[in-house]
């Protein structure tokens, strides 16, 4: 049995020696900005930010929890100010899969961002203990730069760490 954990909380995935398992997390939320006064979805317009109704007016607006005002007394008054934006948190990414695959004595985890058809991969397998050189080792395949047909293009920043996009 191999056993997983999401988010604190363990997930068993029952296999035998053939089968591979998969779990794969979405992400549910279908918008990258809120409003922090009123927590409504908001889409960017040239404007400003809107709500589902299309209204640029913060119901909850509250003067005085604007951070962007310096005098009160010159805000817009209350529930007649602009919605407060706020970045949802992991709304760039499509969703992340693990794949446990025992034929391949490998596991791979994806995680897409941006485009959904696509995704990054990492794998972890083992070197099959008959294998002429480096049998039993574990070897680690990942994402770089100017790999072909890439998710996304990958910059370094330096020695394992990279830009996105």
């Amino acid at each position: 049995m191999f056993v997983l954990s999401a988010n604190g909380e363990m997930i068993s995935t029952d296999y035998d020696d053939t089968d591979s398992s998969v779990i794969t997390f979405e992400n549910a939320d279908d918008t990258e900005w809120r409003c922090q006064a009123c927590g409504e979805c908001l889409t960017e317009e040239t404007d400003g930010y809107a709500d589902e109704s299309g209204s640029l007016i913060c119901d909850a607006y509250d003067p005085y929890e604007d951070p962007e005002i310096d005098d009160a007394e010159s805000a817009p008054d209350f529930r007649e100010g602009p919605h407060r934006p706020q970045r949802v948190a992991l709304s760039w990414a499509n969703g992340a899969t693990i794949h446990t695959d025992p034929g391949e004595d490998s596991i791979t985890v994806t995680i897409s961002v941006g485009d959904p058809r696509g995704a990054f991969a990492f794998t972890v397998r083992r070197v099959p203990d008959e294998a002429m050189d480096n049998g039993g080792r574990l070897i680690m395949h990942t994402p770089y730069p100017g790999e072909p047909l890439p998710h996304v293009e990958l910059t370094t920043a330096h020695t394992g760490t990279y830009w996105v996009g």
